[in-house]
């Protein structure tokens, strides 16, 4: 099945608090301590993914206190995130006894949950980065990340086509989306794609990217990958409109390859946001150029 496929088909846990796990010593005494916190899992969180070896760098800049984590019993998705009052709802099943507690740690989840959970990570980021009350200057990463957001919601993801029937990629209509919806768009190919490759970094590295680094054969194993999946569609975004009548015709739209990833989304979201080194950026915009030259361009702002 493919990653796009999990990722929609399935009600998969996403934990934000871990319990103890090898190699991650908590202390009881110390008020600095990383130990899980249900109410504050950002420093459990990042001791965690550091151990493991799983991206950081963008987690750091976050507030701490930023994002509230509770739990829900959610009908529809694993998970939710809300920019509104910069909430992360989880399902009250994936709870520990359903009892809305602690979960299963990093080390104990499988790809996809960790593929799932960053996806959450990266919608978190943005909420951060666009809020003005985090008190807190922007880093030069952040200030960049903000800059590409912004000039890609101006047109890219504002005047797009969609494919009114996902299946039918030739189908596509022109759609100026409003504000919020050409939010979620950016969001949501943003966060798919972060989702992807950590989904796809863990199947090729089997779990080791702590001790081990980018070699020919895994770049060209990525490589292959990568292209199966722009060509799929795998990677494409989506919204939820937010006219009601709409609405009740899809709950979701999904994006024309059009107005898909571009190389420079790659490169940014690979280099400043994951922290990947430049012979699998360089890798991956190749991969992107050669597809633009292969579909049909993104409509003009102009």
């Amino acid at each position: 099945m493919t990653f796009f496929g999990r990722m929609m088909g399935l009600a998969i846990l996403v934990s934000l608090v871990g319990v103890n796990m090898p190699g991650v010593v908590w202390s009881a005494e110390d008020p600095t301590s990383t130990r899980p916190n249900p109410r504050h899992p950002w420093p459990a969180l990042l001791q965690q993914a550091d151990t493991l070896g799983l991206p950081t760098g963008f987690l750091k800049h976050i507030d701490p206190k930023f994002v509230t984590v509770h739990f829900e019993d959610l009908r529809t998705y694993a998970a939710e995130y809300h920019p509104h009052d910069h909430t992360m709802i989880l399902n009250l099943r994936l709870s520990f006894n359903e009892a809305g507690g602690a979960l299963a740690d990093l080390a104990r989840m499988t790809h996809h949950d960790v593929a799932l959970l960053y996806h959450e990570l990266l919608h978190a980021y943005l909420d951060y980065l666009y809020a003005t009350d985090h008190g807190q200057a922007l880093t030069t990463e952040d200030q960049q990340v903000l800059e590409v957001a912004n000039s890609k919601m101006a047109c890219h993801y504002r005047f797009v086509r969609i494919n009114p029937i996902r299946q039918l990629k030739g189908a596509t209509e022109l759609r100026f989306l409003s504000d919020q919806d050409t939010w979620e768009v950016m969001n949501e190919t943003w966060a798919v794609f972060v989702g992807w490759v950590l989904w796809t970094k863990l199947e090729l590295f089997q779990d080791h990217l702590a001790t081990k680094s980018w070699t020919p054969a895994l770049l060209d194993q990525w490589t292959q990958r990568l292209t199966d999946a722009v060509k799929s569609g795998e990677l494409l975004g989506y919204y939820e409109p937010d006219d009601p009548e709409e609405r009740q015709i899809a709950r979701k739209r999904f994006i024309a390859p059009s107005n898909g990833l571009t190389p420079q989304d790659v490169e940014l979201l690979l280099t400043t946001v994951l922290g990947e080194p430049p012979e699998l950026v360089q890798a991956s915009t190749a991969v992107f150029e050669q597809y633009q030259t292969d579909i049909e361009p993104a409509p003009s702002c102009e």
